[in-house]
């Protein structure tokens, strides 16, 4: 019963603080297979409020961006608010795009776990730090040129001119804002063809059977596109799940981001990774839903610790530590 409290609390605060839901409004929550589970919570903890969800249930999907079934997403799009508590990542998807078009709020949590629902990330104050992250996002809006470099060997940069960054506050409380708790972040899509140099990833590769790194896994950047990778058996499992593809897109370097929330800590979790306070994190792959002009069957976030950032020549990191803290 104890445990089941905890994960209604943090269920409420999807609800109540991420998703802004009101009686009356039309709650979709979208789910497949391997994460019912979830969404049932989440359910419950609506029906407790009065406000009456509708299940979707699919086939888990087999990456992160991939389509939902045409029905499926039909039903999306008469959402005020969608719960999006899948195995995989709705947010680079058609589908989520032409719901939040028509107006959804969109509370993306893929690969959520009961004990996402209990502790970290979830439990942060968003509104203190929707504040920082909208700052960011307005210095990352008026920046042309990018530069990250960390001890470990990182070396790379590309241009962001006229690009506009997209801030995930963790808050969705307009008509198409889409945001994935407890991920707090603020992202661009490099220039597509102007990243050049070198990641070394030290952190996390979010996809299956890899997670928080044992060792750094080396990607070799061209012309915005990753052209080689270095390292041992984890990055081999890396290539391997890119080649798969069969698609030279799926090597684009499309995401810049930088992770806001001092809760969250690298667990493997997409949404806990990504928002770590204090690191950055490339996608790599389809960029078209933010801003970009890639599309591709996969977007798989890599994330990199105690960054320095030079935006412009100025420095807002330097080493994971945010200059004006």
């Amino acid at each position: 019963m104890m445990n089941m409290s905890k994960e209604m609390i943090g269920a409420g605060i999807l609800i109540d603080i991420c998703g802004v839901v009101k009686p009356g409004e039309k709650v979709v929550i979208a789910t497949d297979q391997e994460k019912v589970d979830i969404a049932n919570i989440i359910a419950k903890a609506c029906i407790i409020r009065h406000i009456e969800p509708i299940i979707l249930n699919m086939i888990p999907r087999k990456s992160h961006g991939e389509e939902p079934p045409i029905p499926y997403t039909a039903a999306l799009e008469k959402a005020d608010v969608v719960f999006a508590a899948t195995s995989f990542s709705l947010f680079h998807t058609n589908a989520r795009i032409e719901a939040c078009k028509k107006g959804a709020r969109w509370v993306n949590l893929p690969g959520y776990s009961r004990k996402m629902l209990c502790e970290g990330g979830l439990f942060v104050d968003f509104q203190k730090q929707r504040e920082k992250a909208e700052k960011i996002g307005k210095i990352l809006s008026s920046t042309s040129f990018v530069k990250i470099e960390t001890d470990k060997g990182t070396d790379i940069q590309f241009s962001i001119a006229e690009r506009e960054a997209t801030v995930e506050s963790g808050i969705s409380d307009k008509p198409g804002m889409v945001n994935s708790p407890p991920d707090i972040e603020v992202c661009i899509a490099p220039i597509e063809g102007t990243a050049e140099g070198k990641i070394v990833i030290d952190g996390s590769i979010i996809l299956p059977g890899l997670g928080p790194l044992n060792e750094d896994v080396i990607l070799h950047v061209s012309k915005g596109f990753v052209t080689r990778i270095e390292g041992s058996r984890e990055a081999m499992l890396f290539k391997e799940a890119l080649e798969q593809a069969q698609e030279k897109e799926v090597f684009n370097v499309g995401e810049f981001g930088i992770g806001l929330n001092p809760k969250c800590r690298i667990c493997g979790s997409m949404l806990e990774d990504e928002g770590v306070y204090g690191t950055i994190h490339f996608g790599i792959g389809d960029n078209h839903t933010m801003g970009g002009s890639i599309e591709s069957s996969m977007h798989t976030d890599v994330v990199i610790k105690n960054p320095t950032v030079t935006l412009d020549n100025k420095v807002i990191m330097n080493s994971g530590g945010y200059v004006n803290d």
